[in-house]
Order: structure tokens, then sequence, then C-alpha cells
């Protein structure tokens, strides 16, 4: 059952497994997720805007509650001024709760937030009947706790929604955010939470603004093949995890020798032009006009220059779309 009303210290604060804990374990190891957990969790200004960004874009009544824009004199003082220092010092003191941003960070993520509210999506469910906002799930998979708190979860439609701030909003550019920050294996976990709550989640999609002007959005959908792919190592995550807290047993990296494997790191999804032709069958130079183009970025691998295949692919979508028109 997902609940209202829990903040986000008390939830990172609790020691059920989370998405982004869940991915460390695999993408690290035991040792480092274990010593983190004893760690504060670290106020850097790109956490606390992104804090803002989400509160004012879903939760706007609590911005003024929350956060403070601190001024850029304060009775005629500069904020290189002890006077200034002093003065801010008993603002933040009267109000012990409230997170203070320069005032050119706090102005940046009003915008942001603010295009964020304008995009369709956002204003047809943020006020749905059926939107749960910054719910927190808690459950278990074999006995492990774990938890979950989506931005927004329509058990209506099945459609869970996250806010992500990005430098590139466009398709190419948030594909990218994508596999480098593991965002499919976050909905998997998300979609395992729910279901383990007895919801039934259909659909993830990231609502995309960028966090520059003119604070461009855009909309994207994960396939659901895609999660579900990463589902079996979502349950390895919280497998392992359980076996920690059982054993309080929390292994670092590998006490055996491995041989690095560089070509494979280099080559994974990569083809070389000769190969892509053969694969979409398309001209060697149609490949490399395309390639030019869209400006793909290639890999030198021994002496043949690698290409995305999914770039290609998208690429090679565009074209087409671009013809029929």
């Amino acid at each position: 059952m997902l609940r209202p009303n829990i903040n986000n210290e008390d939830y990172h604060a609790d020691p059920a497994l989370g998405s982004s804990r869940a991915r460390n374990l695999l993408g690290s190891c035991p040792l480092k997720v274990k010593h983190a957990m004893g760690q504060p969790s670290p106020s850097t200004p790109a956490h606390l805007n992104g804090s803002l960004v989400h509160t004012a874009a879903l939760e706007p009544a609590l911005v003024d509650v929350e956060f403070g824009c601190k001024p850029s004199e304060i009775d005629g003082n500069s904020s290189r001024t002890k006077a200034y220092k002093d003065a801010m010092a008993e603002m933040e003191e009267a109000e012990p709760n409230k997170r203070w941003l320069p005032e050119a960070d706090y102005n940046m993520c009003m915008e942001v937030a603010a295009s964020a509210r304008q995009h369709p999506l956002l204003m047809e469910t943020l006020y749905h009947a059926a939107s749960k906002v910054e719910h927190t799930g808690f459950f278990e998979v074999d006995g492990t706790p774990c938890k979950v708190r989506p931005d927004l979860y329509n058990s209506e439609t099945g459609m869970v929604l996250d806010l992500k701030t990005t430098l590139d909003a466009s398709e190419k550019g948030f594909a990218k955010s994508v596999r480098q920050f593991g965002y499919a294996f976050q909905a998997a976990f998300y979609m395992t939470g729910l279901r383990a709550m007895g919801e039934r989640p259909k659909q993830f999609v990231f609502l995309v603004v960028e966090k520059s002007e003119p604070y461009a959005t855009a909309c994207y959908a994960l396939d659901n093949n895609d999660i579900e792919k990463e589902i079996p190592r979502v349950l390895e995550a919280i497998k392992l995890y359980g076996k920690c807290l059982a054993t309080d047993v929390w292994p670092g990296y590998t006490d055996d020798i491995k041989t690095l494997n560089l070509g494979g790191l280099f080559t994974t999804n990569r083809l070389s032009i000769t190969q892509i032709a053969d694969k979409f069958r398309v001209s060697r130079s149609f490949v490399c006009k395309v390639v030019k183009k869209h400006k793909l970025e290639q890999r030198k691998v021994g002496n043949r220059n690698m290409v995305d295949m999914t770039e290609f692919s998208t690429a090679l979508r565009w074209e087409n779309e671009r013809k029929s028109a």
C-alpha cells in the first residue's frame, strides 16, 4: 500500500532496500553499499536543486515551507559581509527545516518546475483523483524489506511517472541517460514493488525537462520488454541484500584474478560500417552518410570504426520519417 505524508528524509533514512542502493549492489559491491549506509546523505547543490524542482513541480504548496531563496542583500549588506552572514544564520535558526538556495539556483529551479507543470501529461495527471504523488510503499520479497517512492502513480491507468531534469531532453540525449544511469533498472524495481503491494502498474513514463533555457520538455515511455529484462537483476539485488542483512557479511570485489576483456567493453552494441550495412541492408556509403549527417559517435577498435547500432537505427528512422513527410 502506498502511503502519503512520509517525508524524503524519513524515506531515505529507512534501511529498506531502494532502487538506487539495489543498483549499487550490482554495479559496485556490498562492502561499499554498507559503508555508504553508515554515512550521512550528501547535501550537494545538485541534490538540493533536484529536490526543489520536484517539490515545485509536484507539490508546489510545500515550496515555501521547505525551501527559501537567499536574499542578494540584507539591510544593504552584501552576502560577503559579516552582517549578512549573521542575519542569514538567524534566518536559518528561525526556520531550521527550511533549505536555502542561492537566488540564481532558486530562480532556475522554479523556471524548470514551471516548464514541467505546463506539460500536458502532468497537467492531466497531477490532480487526477487516482493519482498518488510522492507516496511511499514498503514491501518484502522473500523476507527482504524494500521500498519505493514513485514521483506519481495513477492507480486507474497504471502509469508510473518519474520527473527527471537533464542537460539534453532530446530522444538521443535522454536515451544515453537511460543507459548511463540505469533508469530501466529503476523502472523494473518500481514495477516489482508496486506489484508486490497489489498494484497493477502498466507503463513507466519519464517527464524530462532541461535545466537551461528555454527549459524544453519531453516525455518518454520505456518499452515494457526492456523493463521485464531487468527484473531478474532486481531480484538478484534483493536476494543479495537479504543475504547481507542476514549474515552481516558485506563482500567487496572478488579476490580472484580476472582477465579484463577490453574489446568487449568497447564494442558492446557496436558494429563496423560493413556490419551495419549488412544488418540494415543498405550500402556502406549510405551508412557513412548517415553517420556524418547525424554526427554519430565512432570508436576506433583495431583498424575498424565502430558505431552504436541503436544510435544508427534511430538516425535511420529519422531519415525515413523525413522522406515520408
